[in-house]
């Protein structure tokens, strides 16, 4: 039998592009392979594969590791009678039944359920094989699996189990051929080689379709098929055929044992010449020449594996090439193949060294090759530490909401004008989002060059709860300055106005839309928006100011959030003047853990939520994309600014927890924090204009 690579290439490639539902279709499936080759092969927790049953032909086992031990469970086959015409055949471990091995692969690998609740263990990393399942067959023969079986005691026959249906491990080597091999007698005719490769492209007509489920996480790289010392019988291309007996004694004594077998000869044999085992291969398959795995393997393993894991060997295993599963998918997918693994993620597999089995091996050696790509960090920690802010404003231990800290504060936004603070709200909201001032490390750290790319992430997690934290705080401290003016009307409208002029300058002036919406949710809180004289006395002391309020700032700031086309020009094209873009949706929408209808964005509640949504996602893409503009446009903003030391001070986002929650309050949970405070300013608005008493209550007085 030709077992050049190549025809073992075209081979496999057949078995692989079968249906789905083929079970030979599938990597992870080995065939008739022994339980201590299985064992071999499963190195890590988690390592799985499918294998026939030897002790109970026509069902199968799913061998895995599971706490640093090889494990076997037996897939149960049972036949179910739905009446006398059909019957449907069902596959169970212990609950769930499954109508196929593939879908019972795909229940336990997508959903990492235990496969037994006493053995607690959980398949999620497919072992492939990377040789067709007849060159399986054919290197676990008899003489193989003798080798590996344990010592059988004295008064025993010596027989050993072969990976063929029909056979009973306790035949002894009188026992005549196995009945369920007759069938294939009649296969056999003629002169021809009795040669049973072609029985399973026969029965099976191969077709086109590509199986979904190769499960690729696991592949594992090839060895020789068998080695040379390692066949006893001499080598021939085919069965001896023919009437005319054999006269070879040596022969005639091997017959009964390899008649059990189970490879059934033609009648005019007269079973004399019995099948010798398969040739050694020539050349090696799939693999380079010189791969330091095959001086580790002491069992010949087709898919050998070193457990040692010290850092040369581990340099060498990556520097292996892609397994032929691999190439496959690349060659029908193109150069950059995508792997569709059970939870439904897409891994990009450029790079050969992403093909290692542990991802810290493989950043290791591409920290060793000095690549410029890094792993970036997962961050866990706020980076903004309240009681660790050394202030020059606040004592290091303050109460609430001090009086002489909010005076401070009014005569700084006195003193400066509408732009000077944008420019200062500006400054801290790039630095915050990571647009400007990001040092080399940083980036190395987050894998990007932005904030904006990175909150797009999902290991952006932790600045997209600090962009959330800094917005919410910035706007609750917005609305203090204006409730806690316990002045006059004229003076809360003077407080007003001020507010309204720097949301102005960051709309217009600035291109801060993330400080722009946090103004503007400010000056649509409830506790803000019913303090009518207020109201009332703006329109009537600063009348273009409220004009601009209503007619611009509002409308724009409804439109933003809802995506609509004419603004997504100012937040989608780097030519523009926007050097942060609006971000609270995107945050919205990653962060929200489950689905409320309690406290949803107005745009939330539209008829048109969906779309709105979708476009929310695209702008975010665009974002991302054109992050290096944003910082661009960012410094030219800033070009030439002279922050103040203290103006800087009150808007960073620890100056302003510290002083809404004092120091022992800003470590308490942000939730409890934002409703407590709520109900503060509920009072200080009704503090500063009580509501009308109902008619009712003065008749009962």
């Amino acid at each position: 039998m030709d077992n050049s690579p190549e025809k073992l290439k075209k081979e496999l490639e057949e078995e692989l592009q079968l249906s789905s539902e083929d079970l030979r279709s599938h990597a992870w499936y080995h065939g008739r392979i022994p339980w201590q080759v299985a064992e071999g092969l499963v190195q890590r927790d988690g390592d799985f594969l499918i294998r026939d049953s030897l002790s109970s032909p026509g069902n199968y086992v799913l061998t895995c590791q599971w706490k640093n031990t090889s494990q076997h469970f037996k897939i149960n086959r049972t036949v179910l009678r739905l009446n006398e015409a059909y019957c449907r055949v069902q596959y169970q471990l212990e609950l769930e039944s499954f109508d196929s091995i593939p879908g019972l692969v795909r229940y336990y690998v997508g959903n990492r359920t235990a496969i037994s609740k006493q053995s607690g263990a959980i398949i999620f990393q497919p072992i492939n094989r990377t040789v067709p399942l007849r060159c399986l067959e054919e290197k676990y023969g008899v003489t193989q699996v003798r080798q590996k079986e344990p010592s059988i005691p004295d008064g025993k026959p010596e027989t050993a189990k072969r990976l063929s249906l029909g056979i009973s491990s306790m035949q002894s080597p009188e026992q005549s051929i196995p009945r369920g091999n007759l069938l294939r007698n009649k296969e056999k005719s003629g002169s021809q080689p009795a040669c049973l490769d072609h029985l399973l492209e026969k029965r099976f007509p191969l077709k086109a379709h590509q199986s979904e489920s190769y499960l690729l996480i696991g592949s594992r790289y090839p060895s020789r098929l068998a080695e040379a010392d390692a066949d006893p019988y001499p080598s021939s291309p085919a069965f001896r055929t023919g009437s005319e007996p054999s006269l070879s004694p040596t022969v005639v004594q091997k017959v009964t044992s390899e008649l059990q077998a189970g490879e059934a000869l033609r009648g005019s044999d007269s079973q004399l010449c019995p099948k010798p085992p398969p040739k050694p291969s020539k050349a090696p398959l799939l693999k380079p020449p010189d791969s330091p795995l095959a001086s580790h393997s002491s069992e010949g393993h087709y898919c050998e594996l070193s457990p040692a894991r010290d850092p040369a060997a581990t340099k060498q295993r990556l520097c292996q090439k892609t397994s032929y599963v691999e190439h496959l998918i690349r060659k029908e997918r193109g150069t950059h193949s995508f792997r569709n693994s059970e939870t439904n993620y897409l891994i990009l597999e450029d790079d050969p060294t992403m093909n290692s089995a542990d991802p810290l091996e493989a950043s290791t050696h591409l920290a060793e090759d000095d690549s410029i790509f890094s792993a970036p960090v997962f961050e866990t920690v706020s980076s903004f530490k309240p009681n660790d802010f050394e202030s020059k404003l606040l004592p290091p231990e303050n109460k609430p909401l001090e009086t002489s800290m909010l005076r401070r504060i009014k005569e700084l936004f006195t003193n400066n004008s509408a732009k000077v603070i944008a420019q200062h709200i500006l400054r801290m909201d790039c630095k915050v989002a990571r647009i400007l001032e990001v040092s080399e490390e940083m980036k190395r750290l987050m894998g990007v060059n932005s904030g904006l790319e990175l909150i797009t992430l999902p290991y952006g997690h932790q600045l997209r709860l600090d962009l959330i934290e800094r917005h919410n705080t910035m706007a609750i401290g917005i609305a203090v300055d204006i409730l806690g003016c316990t002045g006059t009307v004229e003076d809360r409208a003077a407080t007003l106005n001020r507010i309204i002029q720097v949301a102005v300058e960051l709309k217009d002036s600035l291109g801060d839309l993330y400080g722009f919406s946090a103004i503007m949710k400010a000056l649509e809180m409830p506790q803000v928006t019913r303090l009518e004289q207020t109201w009332t006395c703006l329109r009537h002391r600063y009348t273009q100011t409220a004009i601009m309020y209503e007619k611009q700032l509002k409308p724009f700031s409804k439109a933003l959030h809802e995506g609509q086309d004419e603004w997504n020009k100012t937040t989608g094209t780097p030519q523009n003047h926007v050097t942060v873009p609006l971000l609270m949706p995107l945050i919205t929408l990653m962060e929200r853990q489950a689905v409320i209808f309690e406290g949803m964005d107005l745009w939330e509640s539209s008829d048109q939520s969906c779309e709105i949504m979708l476009k929310h996602l695209a702008t975010a893409r665009q974002t991302a994309q054109n992050a290096e503009m944003y910082s661009l446009t960012a410094e030219r903003m800033l070009e030439g600014f002279q922050p103040d030391e203290e103006m800087s001070e009150i808007f960073k986002t620890e100056f302003q927890m510290r002083l809404l929650w004092g120091s022992k309050g800003a470590q308490v949970n942000q939730n409890e924090r934002y409703e407590k405070f709520s109900q503060i300013l509920t009072a200080l608005s009704r503090k500063l204009e009580p509501p009308p008493v109902k008619q009712v209550e003065q008749l009962t007085i």
